[in-house]
Order: structure tokens, then C-alpha cells, then sequence
């Protein structure tokens, strides 16, 4: 794998290398930019249909099991498709306690909602409004590059994202944070159709030039910006600098003016004041304010500034720790959490980097030359987002891939800008690259279906969800529910988390609300409260033998505590559960 890896990387620098030296007569002026093409060919929908043909495989069963946080905001999303409230009775939260001490952001779950009326609780249903994300992103990154350069070019770009392995793996498993890189990208894009719509000073004296004239896609873009804000708690240190940053080019260059500058403020913070409110009433520590249409709750046990570079105890040294951090992940593509990215695949390919680099200098030469003022202004926009995604890697520390994943979009971009003007620069070197990627992408696609998969089956916890819904409908009176895992210790919040997800338990009973369980439509006749029924806990002898109907999910190795004379017991991977006979 590695052989083929560096095999991959020198090529596309070689192949790039000799495009720099081999200059054609006859390019269209401004290199890849400036020409006219229509479609070509409904070449794009094939594509557009085996994108997302590939993500729809086995979208409730790969990766098996469940993540803990995905979990979580399923469960949270249960409680909000039920009775308006996360888990805890907070009414329409802007902001998810999670597990206390460190929050969650809701966008994602509050996504999720209309799905489970729809198609109800279980991972397919939970995970779909992350594929639709994501496709929807795909879309806006096809529109973005159509508009940079041309139809052609954003096929080009669509196929490489079609195979990208950080585009492919975020849409196949339920996480909040991997739904901000989708919104930021969508809003990016009608912003970019806002600004080339008309010059402000061509909508003076119009009675609707607020509005019109193309200028209702700024206020769209803002819709989405403002939704950043719940995805993902980095976007506080990216979505304001690049609004400030695009708001100031758009005046400079008179695309937008003063009246519509306002708008686009009053739209932005008229969806995200709410989340705004919540982090003033943490920073001040004021009390928990309720309005009739959300709650901007105070939580007391947070420890999330923490991962801050301004709040580090030593700024200038966790700076330099970040830089090295945000180049092995993002540029280096070295491993990284088994969930982000495969080991040998890296987020986009090893082979990938020299093309983003490569389509980086073309934005350059582009915002420098190209005398198109429309095109100019959109990679302009573009560079800004590079530039404010490169400042937030830095403002974390120790960035992974899912808390830089605002990143990757701008570096999908500008390799299949790179990619295509290799392609009319070249066309023998551009079928090798073609080549090169789909060997790399199938021999990607049959890891992830194959030895990954049954590797995160352990990462995901599936023997312990089986062993739980296994249980659970065995209608015992108690249940004690190891805290034990066999990868990473143990934890009570995290398996009441993922029994809660295994079980459907509804919210209300989980708080004490009422008695009845409300899940997978479960009857246990004398209705018993969450409390007294659920003890996550390794049971003692006294209490396996003492309670006259009580069920147990434990690690395998604690069989022997069982007579199976008195139990019926039943293996799930790791673990057993063992119910009472009779």
C-alpha cells in the first residue's frame, strides 16, 4: 500500500511538473478560466448518480454499531421529534449539554427530527440526514467550480469528490461537527451567486433593489452561514472573520452596498443570536434564558474553552504545537482517529496534495490576472475561506480531521481546478491520472467494506448495542449493564448513552417524567422507573442471585458469575447477556 502510495505522489508531481513545461499554443487566455462549454455530455449525471449510489451502500449497516456522540444526539434528536426537548427537558435548546461537561452543537439533531417522523428510530434513519448533507455540499461544490471556470471543470471536480475518502466516510456516520463543512460551503456558494449578480451601484433608485437583481442569494448565503453556527463550535473562529473579510471586498469593489451590507447582518444574526446568547451566558456565567422559541442554557461543568489556543496556559508554544498538528493531518495526511481516515489513504489521497497545491497557485494567478472581475471576485472568496480554515486549524489545538473538516472542500476545490487544467493542458497525462485515481479508489472502497468495517464494528460498539437490544426485549424488571468496553475502558454515560440508543428509551421516562418506556414498542406489563430498572454497574454475586427477575450484559469473561442451571446466557462478541430462565 505504501509502495503504490509514493508511486501515486511522484507521478502527480511529475505530471504536473512537465505541464508547467509544456506550454501550448492556442490556450484559451487565463489558463483554465475564461472559456464558454456547455455540458458536453450527460457524462455528469453518471457521475452524480455513482456518487451517491456509493454512499448508499450499506448505510445502516457499515460502520456497524454506533458512535457514542452520534448516539447521543440521536437520542437527543428522539427527545426533540417527541416533546421539543433534548433528553434533559431543556425546551428547544440552541446549544446541547451533552455529556455536561462537554457540550454538543444541535443542528444535526434538530436535522435529524423530521426523519424519524418520517421513517422512524434506527441507524439508517438517523444517519440519512448526514448523507443528504453531504450531497448537498457535493452539489455546491459542482456549482462553485462551474462558476469559477466551467461545466466541465466542475465535472472534474465532481468526480474527484466523488472518490474522496473525507467526503465518503463524514456522510456515512451520524456526527454534529461534520455538518458545519456542508452549510459553510453552501452558503459560500449563493454568496458567490449574490456578489457577481449585479454591482450595487446598477440597483440604485430601484424600488426592490434590495431584493432583486439577483441580490436575494446574498441574503440566502447569510441563512446558511447563520446555520454554521449551531453545526459546529469552531465556526465561531472561522464563519465571522471570513463574513467580515468578504463583506469588506464586496463594498471595496461596490458588489454589494451599505443598505444591503445590513440586511445581510440582519439575516445572519437573526438566525444565530441565539447561539451567541448561549456563549455570552457562559463566558459571564448569567442564568439560563428561556424564550418561547428556544433556550440559551448556562451550563455550569464546561471545560470545552479549553481546547482553545487563547485559553492555553502557554499561547505561543500551543501555537507551534497546532501549526505541526494542522500540517501532519491536513497536509501530511498522517494517520489519524480510525473513524476520519484510513491508514495508507489518508482524508484525499497522498497523490492529491501536490494538485491542491497546484490549484492554490492557479486561485493566485487567477485573483491576479484573469480580467474577468466576476471570476476574479469568486476566487478571491475562495482563497478567503482557505485563509480563515488554515487560521482555524490553528486556533484548536491538536486538530483531528473532524475538527478541521472545514478545510477539506477548499482543497477538494483546488485539486479538481488543478486536475483539469492538467487535463487541457495535456491529455495523456490527465488519462494516467485517471488511472491513478481509480486504482486508489478501488483499492480504498474495498478496504472500507471489508477489513475497516469489521474494525470498526469495535470502535462503534456493535456487539454491545446487539447484546443490549437483546436484552431489552426479554421484559426483565432490572438490568445491570457493565460500564466495560474492551477498547476503551470503562464509562458509565457512554453505555447509558448507547442503551438508551439501543432501546429507544424515551426521555420522559429517562427523566422520571413517567414510568412508561416508550421504546420499540416494548411492553413490560408492571411499569417501573428508569432509575430502579437500569443500573449501569457490574452486579455483585448477591445481587445476580437476589433479584428474582433481573437481566445482565457483561463482558464475556464474567460468565462464570452465571449458572446457566438458572440463566440463560448468550454470547455477543465481547460481551453476554444473561437472562433468568422460566
Amino acid at each position: 500500500m505504501k509502495t503504490i502510495n509514493w508511486i501515486s505522489l511522484f507521478a502527480a508531481i511529475g505530471v504536473l511538473a512537465v505541464c508547467v513545461l509544456k506550454r501550448k499554443e492556442g490556450r484559451v487566455h487565463g489558463g483554465a478560466c475564461g472559456e464558454k462549454e456547455g455540458y458536453g455530455s450527460p457524462f455528469w449525471l453518471l457521475l452524480l448518480y455513482g456518487l451517491i449510489a456509493i454512499r448508499c451502500i450499506g448505510l445502516g449497516e457499515i460502520p456497524g454499531g454506533f458512535n457514542q456522540d452520534g448516539a447521543m444526539g440521536a437520542v437527543d434528536a428522539l427527545a426533540l421529534a417527541r416533546h421539543g426537548t433534548d433528553r434533559f427537558g431543556t425546551w428547544l435548546p440552541a446549544h446541547f449539554t451533552a455529556w455536561g461537561y462537554s457540550q454538543m452543537s444541535v443542528f444535526l439533531s434538530y436535522l435529524t427530527v423530521p426523519f424519524l417522523w418520517l421513517f422512524g428510530f434506527d441507524s439508517l434513519s438517523v444517519r440519512l440526514p448526514m448523507l443528504a448533507l453531504s450531497l448537498a455540499g457535493a452539489w455546491a461544490a459542482y456549482g462553485i467550480a462551474k462558476k469559477l471556470i466551467s461545466s466541465r471543470a466542475a465535472i472534474c471536480v465532481l468526480a474527484f469528490l466523488a472518490v474522496n475518502p473525507w467526503h465518503f466516510m463524514q456522510s456515512r456516520w451520524a456526527i454534529d461537527c461534520n455538518a458545519f463543512p456542508h452549510l459553510f460551503l453552501l452558503g459560500l456558494y449563493f454568496l458567490m451567486r449574490g456578489a457577481s449578480a449585479q454591482p450595487a451601484e446598477e440597483s440604485r433608485g430601484a424600488s426592490a433593489g434590495l431584493f432583486f437583481r439577483g441580490k436575494g442569494w446574498l441574503y440566502l448565503s447569510m441563512v446558511f452561514f447563520g446555520l454554521c453556527m449551531y453545526a459546529y463550535g469552531v465556526s465561531f473562529y472561522m464563519v465571522p472573520f471570513f463574513l467580515f473579510a468578504a463583506c469588506v471586498i464586496l463594498l471595496v469593489q461596490r458588489r454589494i452596498g451599505i443598505r444591503q451590507a445590513l440586511v445581510c447582518a440582519l439575516v445572519y444574526f437573526g438566525i444565530s443570536f441565539p447561539i451567541y446568547g448561549t456563549m455570552l451566558i457562559n463566558f459571564m456565567k448569567w442564568d439560563t434564558v428561556r424564550l418561547p422559541f428556544t433556550t440559551m442554557p448556562y451550563f455550569a461543568d464546561s471545560i470545552r474553552s479549553g481546547d482553545i489556543v487563547f485559553f492555553s496556559e502557554h499561547p505561543l508554544s500551543q501555537l507551534k504545537a497546532n501549526l505541526n498538528a494542522l500540517i501532519r493531518v491536513v497536509f501530511l495526511q498522517e494517520p489519524d482517529l480510525v473513524w476520519n481516515a484510513i491508514d495508507g489513504f489518508g482524508t484525499m489521497y497522498h497523490c492529491s496534495m501536490p494538485f491542491v497545491l497546484a490549484g492554490l497557485g492557479i486561485s493566485v494567478c487567477q485573483v491576479m490576472k484573469n480580467k474577468d472581475q466576476g471570476k476574479r471576485l469568486s476566487f478571491l472568496l475562495l482563497l478567503v475561506y482557505w485563509i480563515c480554515s488554515v487560521f482555524t486549524g490553528l486556533c484548536i489545538n491538536y486538530v483531528n480531521v473532524n475538527r478541521i473538516n472545514i478545510i477539506f472542500y477548499s482543497h477538494i476545490l483546488f485539486a479538481g481546478i488543478a486536475i483539469y487544467d492538467l487535463a487541457k493542458r495535456w491529455k495523456r497525462a490527465a488519462a494516467a491520472v485517471i488511472l491513478i485515481y481509480c486504482l486508489q479508489s478501488v483499492l480504498f472502497f474495498h478496504q472500507y467494506f471489508t477489513s475497516w468495517a469489521q474494525r470498526m464494528e469495535d470502535m462503534f460498539y456493535k456487539d454491545f448495542l446487539e447484546a443490549v437490544e437483546y436484552a431489552g426485549q426479554a421484559q426483565c424488571d432490572v438490568y445491570y449493564i457493565t460500564p466495560d468496553t474492551p477498547v476503551y475502558g470503562a464509562s458509565v454515560q457512554r453505555n447509558e448513552i448507547l442503551t438508551m440508543f439501543a432501546l429507544e428509551i424515551d426521555a420522559e421516562y429517562y427523566r422520571g417524567d413517567t414510568d412508561s418506556l416508550h421504546g420499540k414498542g416494548t411492553s413490560y406489563g408492571n411499569e417501573i422507573p428508569y432509575e430502579r430498572r437500569f443500573r449501569y454497574k457490574d452486579p455483585t454475586s448477591e445481587e445476580i442471585y437476589g433479584e428474582g427477575n433481573a437481566g445482565f450484559v457483561v463482558m464475556d469473561w464474567q460468565r462464570p458469575w452465571f449458572d446457566e442451571e438458572r440463566f440463560e446466557v448468550s454470547r455477543f462478541g465481547d460481551y453476554i447477556v444473561a437472562l433468568p430462565r422460566g
